[in-house]
């Protein structure tokens, strides 16, 4: 995987993916409700980018330790890992039309396995963020409820479908605040030296 300063590095740019292709999906999911098509796809491709590039995130925690023991850390590292390839496979095959996806109604088939994958998501970052050692800082707690609110997002479509009221409670946090929180990682995770020397502070 490379040294750390070579996992941290790629980490701050995957941040700043996150951020800048969560804008993308924020801006073309309010154009696909007031115009239609083809915001609709672009908003899918975004979200694709955007859970792609979460897993360079995880690995930067993992590197970067905090107070999960190593088992349980690598537990979870294997299950975001998957969790994230196993949501952009899915949404690809949707935009491909090979599965199809009910926003309205409780998730059922493609749409179920979307959503536990992102429940998984969600309550890794908000884990990871609240168990991660001194160098993340005080930015923590954007993690922690970032994650939350994917999970209620997640559970949500589950229970009632994406418009339900755990939807809206939950769909802030998907829509808005995972790209704050990538645009945080990002330029925390540029400052290499500062980020270094928490890190060893904490071992």
């Amino acid at each position: 995987m490379g040294s750390t300063a070579d996992i941290v590095r790629r980490a701050s740019i995957a941040g700043w993916v996150v951020g800048g292709a969560g804008l993308v999906a924020l801006v073309t999911i309010g154009l696909f409700f007031w115009i239609g098509d083809p915001f609709g796809m672009i908003n899918d491709l975004a979200l694709i980018v955007v859970t792609a590039a979460i897993p360079f995130l995880m690995l930067a925690y993992w590197e970067l330790g905090g107070l999960t023991p190593t088992p349980l850390a690598l537990v979870a590292q294997i299950g975001g890992w998957i969790a994230a390839a196993v949501w952009c496979v899915t949404q690809l095959l949707f935009v491909l039309d090979v599965v199809s996806i009910d926003y309205a109604e409780p998730a059922t088939g493609a749409y179920a396995i979307e959503s536990v994958a992102l429940i998984v998501i969600g309550l890794w970052i908000s884990g990871a963020n609240l168990l991660a050692g001194q160098w993340l800082s005080g930015i923590r707690w954007l993690g922690v409820v970032t994650g939350a609110g994917l999970v209620v997002f997640a559970v949500g479509a589950l229970v009632s479908g994406s418009y339900g009221v755990l939807g809206f409670i939950g769909g802030p946090a998907y829509v808005v605040l995972l790209p704050v929180w990538g645009v945080v990682m990002g330029r925390s995770l540029g400052d290499w030296r500062r980020v270094r020397t928490e890190g060893l502070r904490d071992g």
